[in-house]
């Protein structure tokens, strides 16, 4: 059964460059470019304005953030290489965090917000306590050396996974520190992945233009998502677990059922490469889930579930 999704609303040249990321919380859509702006835009009105803008310390553009609702903080990872923190009470910078022998990349803080976990260009992954005033490292993961170019946290907390330039894929146990599955199926770069929200699948996509989802418990793999022409450049799934959201370079963003385990929507406003993608936080509210994408186009888009599909 296929569904269907309209823009809301779109902001063009919402960026003077090309806007790499995109985060969501239940008040702002947080975007960031090659500029190395945060900006806030509220997610609560119809026009989506802009609320909040933050000029970050990085020097050479933005391509990761995520958010921690829990201490209203912000976490930025720069081409320099460097991790910055934005406090998003006061706009000031908690800390910078950087590494003399390696550039950090893809940045996750865990649900709870206690965790701030980032992969490097070479290939390991480091974990910060979120909640210390200097963000003490608190572990390190090992991976097999190739750079790290995603990573996500599990609802639950239990799981890190990373997806990697060279086509490894990993699940990390949190509790033992230690690889719990080398994921196969993939042979060219992993630039996304996403655990479901009750944290049993995880989805991975990136050069193979196939979507893989697996079973986090036992690493088998369970499906593939097949439709995108080029690379999958981010994954996010609906707070239901229902439905799992795409951007692609092939310019769409795309939505995928679990359940049918296929494409039910596809839009193609973009006229080029979407770079990423998140579902707007809207549990429990009146109303629907809708979503956002950001591109090479520097616009940022707001899509709405039409009534009745």
């Amino acid at each position: 059964m296929s569904k269907q999704y309209f823009s809301t609303n779109l902001t063009p040249e919402a960026h003077p460059a090309d806007i790499f990321c995109v985060e969501t919380t239940s008040e702002y859509a947080i975007t960031s470019s090659g500029n190395s702006t945060l900006k806030f835009w509220s997610a609560t009105s119809n026009n989506h304005e802009l609320s909040l803008t933050i000029k970050t310390t990085h020097r050479l553009g933005i391509h990761h953030i995520s958010a921690n609702k829990e201490l209203g903080l912000v976490a930025a990872v720069g081409f320099d290489g460097e991790i910055s923190v934005w406090s998003l009470q006061d706009c000031s910078c908690r800390a910078v965090i950087s590494d003399p022998k390696t550039a950090y990349w893809a940045v996750r803080f865990s649900a709870d917000g206690e965790f701030l976990a980032a992969t490097s260009l070479d290939g390991g992954i480091a974990v910060w306590n979120a909640t210390s005033d200097n963000f003490e490292r608190c572990g390190d993961l090992e991976t097999k050396g190739s750079p790290g170019l995603a990573i996500d946290y599990s609802n639950d907390g239990r799981f890190i996974a990373s997806g990697h330039e060279n086509g490894g894929l990993y699940i990390f146990s949190t509790e033992t520190a230690r690889l719990l599955h080398s994921l196969p199926g993939h042979i060219k770069a992993v630039r996304a992945v996403a655990f479901s929200p009750l944290s049993k699948l995880l989805a991975a996509g990136g050069d193979s233009n196939v979507i893989t989802v697996y079973d986090v418990t036992s690493g088998e793999q369970v499906f593939n998502l097949s439709g995108h022409s080029r690379w999958i450049m981010s994954l996010d799934w609906n707070f239901t677990g229902e439905y799992l959201l795409s951007g692609s370079f092939d310019k769409s963003l795309k939505v995928w059922s679990i359940e049918q385990t296929e494409c039910v929507a596809t839009q193609t406003e973009s006229d080029s490469a979407v770079w990423a993608v998140k579902w707007s936080k809207t549990a429990g509210t009146a109303r629907p889930q809708g979503f956002v994408s950001v591109g090479i186009d520097r616009t940022v888009r707001w899509y709405r579930e039409a009534t009745g599909s």
